[in-house]
């Protein structure tokens, strides 16, 4: 069962564990619909000058260490989280600091494009789609398909597409909200998340995602870190908070609180 981030036993949990001083928490944060509200296109996307200065006063507490997780390429990440002290890990731990060797991305890079390719024609054909290319992953977003009917042909196009020519060249289908993202196998926010934990031995974990795309990460969490939905939709999640508003509080929090003051 799913319980508020911010009722009162949780969150007398929570504030004991950012006054430690001394214990080093790791924030993971996806993006887009996490601390960037959803806009009609993917370009359009901005984090509020409200959250960023709450970004920038978390990334400056002591032994907090903050990473944004995203599906995005990392070029998107600079220009949406110009904040210092910030790890950008993008296209599911693809780009940044958890990247894989040169080589396989060259090869992964390959499959993407041939995933493009097949997925072009599809997209094409259904206005309101949008088809975004990002060099290790794919994207198929429908948030501006209006007519109901070509939402459920392209939806059955892109299972077969999954089923067929993703597949043989190693990638998966992964749904979002409006959005499937075309990933390579093996490759998901669970395996950044944990790969990013054993790098940095961080004593306490608090991950906040609004997607299917961030139950891997979700998952990988153990009993006395903080898994975190954004939004009231089912999750393995521990807890919730109902919007991107619960994110920015749960930042300023943890800045007051290494500064002693909450």
């Amino acid at each position: 069962m799913t319980r508020p981030f911010f009722e009162r036993p949780t969150w007398r949990s929570v504030r004991r564990i950012l006054r430690e001083a001394d214990r080093t928490v790791l924030i993971a944060l996806d993006l887009d619909g996490t601390i960037a509200p959803f806009a009609r296109r993917p370009d359009l996307a901005r984090v509020p000058e409200r959250t960023l200065r709450s970004l920038a006063r978390g990334a400056e507490a002591r032994a907090v260490r903050i990473a944004i997780l995203s599906a995005r390429p990392l070029t998107d990440m600079r220009r949406m989280v110009p904040v210092r002290n910030v790890l950008l890990i993008g296209q599911y731990g693809l780009e940044g600091p958890l990247g894989p060797p040169t080589q396989l991305l060259k090869r992964l890079r390959r499959g993407c494009a041939r995933v493009a390719r097949a997925l072009r024609p599809l997209v094409a054909s259904v206005r309101g789609a949008l088809l975004e290319v990002k060099g290790l992953t794919v994207a198929v977003h429908d948030r501006n398909v209006r007519d109901a009917r070509r939402l459920r042909e392209l939806r059955r196009g892109l299972k077969a597409v999954a089923s067929m020519e993703a597949r043989s060249h190693g990638f998966v289908p992964v749904p979002g909200r409006h959005v499937v993202d075309f990933v390579p196998r093996g490759h998901d926010k669970g395996r950044a998340l944990r790969a990013l934990r054993a790098k940095l031995k961080p004593g306490c974990v608090f991950c906040f995602g609004d997607s299917l795309g961030d139950e891997p990460a979700f998952a990988v969490l153990g009993r006395r870190d903080f898994p975190v939905r954004v939004g009231r939709v089912g999750t393995r999640a521990r807890y919730r908070v109902a919007t991107l508003t619960g994110v920015t509080r749960f930042l300023d929090a943890v800045a007051a609180c290494r500064a002693g003051s909450a």
